[in-house]
C-alpha cells in the first residue's frame, strides 16, 4: 500500500480572509500557482544570518500571507530585513514592494474611490525605489520618472480591469513625492495592482524581465519549461554537493541549468530522443555548468548502472505537444520502473506533469509513491509536482 502523499494545492489558503498589516519592508514574490512554499523557502533560505534565536528575529524574513490569481499567478507576501538577497532567487519570476493595501473594499463604484486614495497616498513608495535600484542595477529614481500600471483582478465587482488601471493610473500622477509622467510604453516604473475579493495590494515592481527570463534561455524547443518552474523542482529536490542528477527528458536543458546555478554537484546528466532539443539544451548551455553530459538516449532505457542516480528531476511528456494521452499510458509506467532502478537509496525523484489522473492510477497501483503533490496551473494548464524519496 503506498504511502499517503502530502499534497499541496494553489487553493483556498490564497483567498485568505485574514487582512495584512502594512509595514515598511514588505515584499511579495509571484510564482507560478501551486510553488508558493517552495519560493518561500528559498527566500527564508536567502539570509544565512537568520540564527533563529530571539534576538535574532528583526533580522530574518517573516511570511505574512499567501495569494492566487486563479490559473495566473501566487503571491508569497513577506517582510524581509533588506532586498539585496531578493535579486538572485530563482523560483520566483517577479518581486514586488508592497507600497499601499486596503482591505474590504467595496465592489461598487464607489470603490474605485478607496482604490484612488490608497494610491495618491500610498506611503511606501520612495522605500520601494530605493529597493529597486538596490536589486535591479540601472534602475531609474530620480525626481522624473515615467510609469505604467498593471492591473489584475479577480472576484465580482460593478467596475472592469480597465477601470481599475485608469483610476490608479490618474492617482499616482496626482502624488506629490515625484514628477510622475504615464508613460505605458517606456516606463521606469511599473506599479502593480492587484484586487482579490475586495483586497487590493498595491506593489512596485522591483525586478526586471531577467528574473523571469533567463539570459541563458538563448534557443527554446517547443513546450519547454518556465525557468523558475525548473527551479522549483530542483529545489524540491533538496540539492546536496555530492548529488549526480539526471534529466531524462532534458529537453532545452534548463532543469538542468537551474540546477547547476542553485548549488555544488557531482555531475548533471541530460538525456533527450529528439536531436533538436539535445542541439537547443547543448547551445543553452555552452561552455558552462561542468561537469555536465548529454545523451541521444531513450529514457525507458537508460544505459546507466543500477542505484548510481542520487536525483531525478524531469518534465515528462504531456501527451500533448508531443505523443499522446494513450501512449503516455503505456510509457510511464516503463519510465517510472526505470527511475526505481536508477535511483540511489535516500536519492529523490521530482516529477512534473499535466499527466494528473494517469499519476493517480499510477500511484494507487503502488507503482509509484509519491510522498509530496504540488498542484499547480502552468499557463492555465493543470499540472502537478510530485516528490518521491527513495527508501
Amino acid at each position: 500500500m503506498p504511502a499517503r502523499a502530502v499534497r499541496s494545492r494553489p487553493a483556498q489558503r490564497a483567498l485568505s480572509p485574514i487582512a495584512l498589516r502594512l509595514g515598511p519592508n514588505v515584499y511579495f514574490a509571484q510564482t507560478q500557482p501551486g510553488f508558493e512554499g517552495v519560493a518561500w523557502q528559498e527566500i527564508a533560505d536567502s539570509f544565512p544570518d537568520a540564527s533563529g534565536r530571539r534576538y535574532d528575529q528583526a533580522r530574518r524574513p517573516r511570511e505574512l500571507g499567501r495569494r492566487t490569481l486563479p490559473d495566473r499567478a501566487s503571491l508569497t507576501i513577506f517582510t524581509a530585513p533588506r532586498p539585496e538577497p531578493l535579486g538572485s532567487l530563482r523560483a520566483s519570476e517577479d518581486i514586488f514592494a508592497v507600497v499601499g493595501y486596503r482591505y474590504g473594499l467595496s465592489s461598487e463604484p464607489a470603490g474605485l474611490g478607496q482604490i484612488a486614495t490608497i494610491a495618491r497616498e500610498a506611503p511606501y513608495v520612495e522605500q520601494a525605489l530605493t529597493a529597486r535600484t538596490r536589486i535591479t542595477p540601472g534602475s531609474r529614481s530620480g525626481h522624473r520618472l515615467r510609469y505604467r500600471v498593471i492591473a489584475r483582478m479577480t472576484g465580482d465587482y460593478q467596475f472592469r480591469r480597465v477601470d481599475l488601471s485608469t483610476t490608479i493610473s490618474r492617482a499616482i500622477a496626482e502624488r506629490t513625492d515625484h514628477s510622475w509622467r504615464l508613460s505605458p510604453e517606456e516606463a521606469d516604473v511599473e506599479f502593480w495592482a492587484i484586487l482579490i475579493g475586495g483586497e487590493l495590494i498595491l506593489a512596485i515592481r522591483l525586478s526586471d524581465d531577467r528574473m523571469r527570463h533567463r539570459e541563458y534561455k538563448v534557443t527554446h524547443v517547443p513546450g519547454s519549461l518556465r525557468a523558475s518552474v525548473a527551479a522549483a523542482l530542483a529545489l524540491l529536490s533538496q540539492p546536496s554537493p555530492d548529488d549526480v542528477v539526471l534529466d531524462p527528458f532534458c529537453g532545452a536543458g534548463t532543469v538542468l541549468i537551474e540546477r547547476a546555478h542553485i548549488g555544488r554537484y557531482r555531475m548533471l546528466i541530460g538525456c533527450d530522443r529528439e536531436p533538436k532539443a539535445l542541439s537547443a539544451a547543448q547551445e543553452n548551455i555552452g561552455p558552462r555548468y561542468k561537469p555536465l553530459e548529454l545523451h541521444r538516449w531513450d529514457a525507458a532505457a537508460l544505459p546507466l548502472p543500477d542505484r548510481s542516480i542520487s536525483r531525478i528531476i524531469t518534465n515528462l511528456p504531456w501527451g500533448i505537444r508531443y505523443g499522446s494521452h494513450a501512449e503516455n499510458r503505456r510509457l510511464y509506467p516503463r519510465i517510472l520502473q526505470e527511475f526505481h532502478r536508477l535511483i540511489l537509496p535516500g536519492g529523490r525523484i521530482v516529477i512534473l506533469t499535466g499527466e494528473t489522473r494517469l499519476m493517480s492510477d499510477l500511484i494507487s497501483r503502488g507503482l509509484f509513491r509519491a510522498d509530496k503533490i504540488l498542484y499547480s496551473s502552468i499557463l492555465g494548464a493543470s499540472a502537478a509536482a510530485y516528490v518521491s524519496a527513495a527508501a
